[in-house]
């Protein structure tokens, strides 16, 4: 009995300790954009800066523009899978030194830690309840449903501050993670296409351009968004703790954000690939009625 309370209370400690550790020691993401920034060239380091932190200093309003015109503006964003990488990894990390239930405890701190790091971003915070609930319902030996969580975290997130709904990364970020959980055992092809055709609305109501070449944009460089962010991720960390072991991460990460910068300056000149378009509120809302009734249309028959 007192070798496993004993036990249990180095648990404990050992959980507080980690915390401890990376909020004392990332409490700043300043130190972290710095350091990705001094060891990456300005163009792909602000880009990783951005998908990681949320930073959007040093990108440029001309490659700003060639993200718009070429479909992959959104990954500029810190994206609610950033969060399922924080929490999921030290969740799997830990739960063999402090026990599942001690190391959800840890993980989902350390998840609302990181949405305050990057600034309660929209994206970040629906990911925090959702990812919240999923680890609530492991501890309690609860079935989870995904689009039952998703209407309570719109529920939510509406309820404490109504502004979100004039928000388009409120709707992207919930109309992406719908788009990629409507049916997800199909493959990168279909669901890359689903994804699009769902957000596509948006951002021509947003930025008044359609990308027809979006797809194609989505397919040759989604693949590759989260590899990026999670060595990005460990990357930032072991550089705090040992900088050359970092930067060794980062390098291998450069050349990804090599490919995804020429894609995305390549397909900005194919200017046939965008439509001008002038998207008000109506239209927009309508093109998602349409969107539905062909749905409801398609499961009758």
């Amino acid at each position: 009995m007192k070798h496993l309370k004993a036990k249990s209370i180095f648990e404990w400690c050992l959980g507080v300790g980690i915390l401890w550790f990376l909020i004392y020691k990332f409490n700043d993401r300043q130190i972290l954009i710095g350091y990705i920034r001094r060891l990456l060239p300005s163009g792909e380091g602000s880009m990783l800066a951005a998908m990681l932190w949320g930073s959007m200093e040093g990108i440029s309003r001309e490659f700003y523009s060639q993200m718009v015109e070429s479909g992959l503006v959104h990954i500029l964003v810190v994206s609610g899978s950033n969060m399922m990488i924080v929490v999921k990894g030290l969740v799997e990390v830990l739960a063999a030194w402090l026990g599942r239930k001690k190391a959800i405890i840890v993980g989902v701190i350390a998840g609302w830690w990181y949405t305050n790091l990057v600034g309660w971003q929209i994206p970040v915070i629906r990911a925090a309840i959702m990812v919240t609930f999923l680890y609530l319902a492991q501890i309690l030996g609860r079935r989870h449903d995904w689009w039952r969580v998703l209407w309570l975290t719109i529920i939510m997130m509406v309820a404490a501050d109504p502004r979100v709904l004039s928000e388009v990364g409120f709707w992207l970020s919930f109309m992406s993670f719908a788009a990629v959980s409507f049916k997800s055992d199909e493959g990168v092809v279909k669901t890359t296409l689903r994804v699009t055709a769902w957000i596509t609305p948006i951002l021509a109501y947003k930025f008044g351009v359609i990308s027809i070449i979006s797809p194609l944009s989505n397919f040759l460089v989604l693949f590759l968004t989260g590899i990026i962010t999670t060595l990005g991720m460990v990357a930032s960390v072991l550089g705090i703790i040992l900088e050359p072991v970092g930067g060794a991460v980062l390098w291998f990460v450069y050349p990804m954000l090599v490919y995804v910068k020429w894609v995305v300056t390549t397909l900005s000149t194919w200017e046939w690939g965008q439509i001008r378009i002038s998207f008000n509120g109506w239209m927009l809302a309508g093109s998602y009625l349409m969107g539905i009734g062909w749905y409801l249309r398609r499961k009758g028959d």
